[in-house]
């Protein structure tokens, strides 16, 4: 069978090389012709060729690197003689796949170099696709959605900045949830409809990648206003706003969308972080898309900025702790204390800025540490608070060995604190975890927030904890709202017969405390009975109890 013609990009800036040229080729070969490598580079953004035949000195260096890097996806070949061979050895050294002598040149090594640069340019962009497209919906991952979106701010850049580029970011909303309930295949046909759905929606010539899980970007390049990328998003979410059918259900998935417009000097990696960051300025808000602006941009900066000064704080042990006791209801004793960690910012927001940099891992083992080494030097049981992401960690079990070794404190001395969202987020794995802690080095455990959650009963009776924190909303409001005050007492009986002790957080006022005493609760922790103290603090009150001087 005949090949099928060429179309051929000529670099020659003399015109015998161009009659040679085509007087080689067959006559359904098409051939293109440009002067110079700037006008060769030129040509390809506005064309694409299969072959590029380069006849012509590079005017700079420059030019003939980036045709050469853009040559991946056009092969180059060069037409050399005995007066270049300069040009003959970067050309190939840089990628060039052949070159041919001007002199003698036939038209069967014409066409046998131009069908091998062909061929050649298939198979690697067979393997390319493999390499960088995503198996399961078949769209560019984020290797080529980056390679993409660098290139399309290069070419912005040479025009000057006319025809910008623009990200979006999107995530489908309780996409965990169906995968959990439906299974993996149902959540794997919902990703490719997804990808199907996405892809309707775009103009020609944008790009739609898949950069992992249920996250998804895309490219939108010539946007000479932001207008015009809200309407690509509100046309995305017009998309997505049909049913999908998948395992026999009509599901509606749901996503806010995150918007980036690319500035003069901004990296692919930086843009697609804007996007990020304005996707969950959307979710935040209730919104169905936001553009990244400039007070983003400042949040950015100071979030980089605390994490980086989080770092420094974390391995410079300047994270300083506090104890909260845990009293007993019907004594008053102090039972246990709850290691806290403070620092210079509030503690909700550097904990949020741990989890999602990671430094939650290397906080959490400073914290297992000091809270053991001061559990063995009062003789108390100190409890410590243990995120989703360091039950996930592989040597969470050796930090735990070491905080125990390093301090001498009895295992019994140690207790885990678990929030039903951290259990909720893989259970299986923490169930796993914390039985090994219990087991094989004898630390139990407590289930934290309990009533905040919504899937704890799943696993409530294979918990390998003794015992129960009752959420501190639900104590708060257990004064005024009927309803409150029913799931309290709801708690203190599962945790009855389960065999579980209760504690009760967010006791603010004596009416919390007398609320709670009747109903069987035996632990209590809250302002009104103490606040987080510090080491200093709870040495003076454990020395005045074991003298017997009220505290």
């Amino acid at each position: 069978m005949a090949a099928a013609p060429s179309v051929l990009l000529l670099v020659a800036p003399d015109d015998a090389d161009h009659r040679l040229v085509r007087d080689l080729l067959e006559d359904a070969d098409a051939l293109h012709r440009v002067t110079t490598v700037g006008a060769a580079l030129a040509a390809e953004e506005e064309h694409s060729h299969d072959v590029v035949l380069l006849a012509a000195e590079a005017e700079d260096g420059d030019a003939l690197r980036r045709l050469l890097e853009e040559g991946a996806q056009t092969p180059v070949i060069v037409l050399d003689d005995e007066s270049g061979p300069a040009q003959i050895d970067e050309a190939t050294g840089r990628g060039a796949v052949d070159h041919l002598p001007r002199r003698g040149l036939t038209a069967a090594m014409l066409h046998r170099a131009v069908r091998y640069a062909v061929e050649h340019r298939r198979t690697v962009d067979r393997l390319r696709h493999d390499v960088l497209h995503d198996a399961l919906t078949g769209l560019p991952n984020r290797t080529l959605f980056l390679d993409r979106l660098t290139w399309s701010l290069r070419r912005a850049r040479r025009r000057g900045g006319r025809g910008s580029s623009a990200v979006l970011f999107l995530d489908l909303n309780r996409f965990k949830a169906i995968n959990d309930s439906l299974g993996h295949q149902a959540g794997d046909q919902l990703l490719q409809a997804v990808a199907r759905r996405l892809g309707g929606a775009l103009r020609p010539g944008d790009t739609v990648a898949r950069l992992s899980g249920d996250e998804f970007t895309v490219l939108l390049e010539d946007i000479g206003d932001p207008r015009e990328a809200t309407a690509v998003a509100e046309r995305v979410q017009l998309a997505l706003a049909e049913p999908i059918a998948v395992a026999g259900r009509d599901l509606v998935v749901t996503t806010a969308i995150g918007i980036a417009l690319a500035g003069p000097d901004i990296t692919s990696e930086d843009l697609i972080r804007d996007a990020d960051v304005a996707m969950y300025r959307a979710k935040a808000d209730g919104s169905a898309h936001a553009v990244f602006d400039g007070a983003m941009h400042r949040q950015v900066r100071a979030r980089l900025q605390l994490e980086s000064d989080l770092r420094e704080a974390i391995a410079a042990e300047r994270v300083e702790l506090r104890y909260q006791p845990i009293v007993r209801t019907d004594t008053g004793e102090v039972a246990c204390f709850e290691a806290l960690s403070r620092w210079a910012v509030d503690p909700a927001e550097f904990v949020a800025v741990a989890e999602e940099s990671g430094l939650i891992v290397p906080l959490g083992r400073f914290v297992l540490t000091e809270a053991a080494r001061r559990a063995a030097e009062w003789d108390v049981t100190v409890a410590v608070n243990v995120s989703a992401r360091q039950l996930r960690d592989p040597g969470f079990a050796g930090a735990l060995e070491a905080a125990l070794a390093d301090s001498g404190a009895a295992p019994q001395r140690l207790r885990l604190e678990v929030t039903e969202d951290a259990m909720g987020q893989d259970p299986e794995a923490a169930l796993r975890t914390l039985r090994d802690a219990r087991s094989r080095l004898g630390i139990h455990a407590h289930l934290d927030d309990f009533g905040a959650g919504t899937s704890s009963l799943r696993f409530l009776h294979r918990f390998p904890g003794d015992a129960l924190k009752i959420d501190r909303g639900l104590v708060l409001d257990m004064l005024h709202d009927p309803g409150a005050l029913e799931i309290v007492k709801a708690v203190v009986g599962l945790a009855d017969s389960l065999g579980m002790e209760v504690i009760a957080e967010g006791v603010e006022t004596a009416a919390h405390l007398d609320e709670l005493k009747p109903l069987g609760c035996q632990y209590a922790q809250g302002f009104h009975l103490a606040a987080p103290l510090t080491a200093d603090e709870v040495r003076d009150l454990l020395e005045s109890a074991r003298a017997g001087t009220p505290a």
